[in-house]
């Protein structure tokens, strides 16, 4: 996974070289006030302390930013979000359209995303997983979530009871083909007839 580097962080980089960031790193059962997180490529090399970044961390004195205030934290991970920025998964009709809230996202910490649909009709939503997948095969999703359209129309919520549906395996595989295989987590009614499979409690 990419690590996201703060807008303004203390940084320190050359072409081919760790990326070395300074400033108050929280881990889960500490805080260093002043500490250095180094990462080569996709994944962090180092964490500790910047007394030792140069003896422990493998950075150079040249290499190492000066103290910062800024907070260095673990990447947000986001499994069910529907859109960002003035952008909504359900209504992206372009790449560049969903791009928009993957982005702001980002900008404020979350290094992992699953896009989420809500209830449409079978057409949208086979228009909208390509369009999603698209952004999951550049690795900007972590892939989609599909909540409905089988759910119960009785707890719809917010969503549009009249185009919820019954269980429909031929749709979940239309739905995938068109995702390019990135379709990773479904919410479901199990009460809806054709959701669970025969034989099963609630089954039909």
């Amino acid at each position: 996974m990419a690590a996201a580097v703060p807008d303004g962080a203390p940084t320190s980089s050359v072409t081919g070289s760790p990326v070395v960031l300074r400033g108050r790193v929280v881990l889960p059962d500490a805080e260093l006030p002043d500490g250095v997180v180094v990462v080569v490529g996709e994944r962090i090399a180092w964490v500790g302390p910047a007394a030792r970044a140069t003896t422990e961390g493998g950075v150079g004195d040249a290499d190492l930013p000066s103290p910062g205030d800024h907070v260095l934290l673990p990447g947000l991970v986001d499994l069910h979000c529907h859109g960002g920025g003035g952008a909504g998964f359900p209504d992206a009709t372009t790449v560049d359209d969903a791009r928009r809230a993957v982005h702001e996202h980002r900008r404020h910490g979350t290094t992992t995303l699953v896009a989420s649909l809500v209830t449409d009709d079978p057409d949208v939503l086979l228009a909208r997983v390509a369009v999603l997948g698209a952004l999951a095969e550049s690795d900007e999703i972590a892939g989609i979530h599909l909540e409905g359209p089988f759910l119960s129309a009785a707890r719809c919520g917010a969503q549009d009871a009249a185009a919820m549906r019954p269980g429909d395996p031929a749709l979940v595989q239309a739905l995938q083909a068109a995702a390019g295989g990135r379709l990773v987590t479904m919410t479901v009614a199990p009460e809806v007839p054709g959701v669970l499979a025969p034989g099963t409690s609630e089954g039909t």
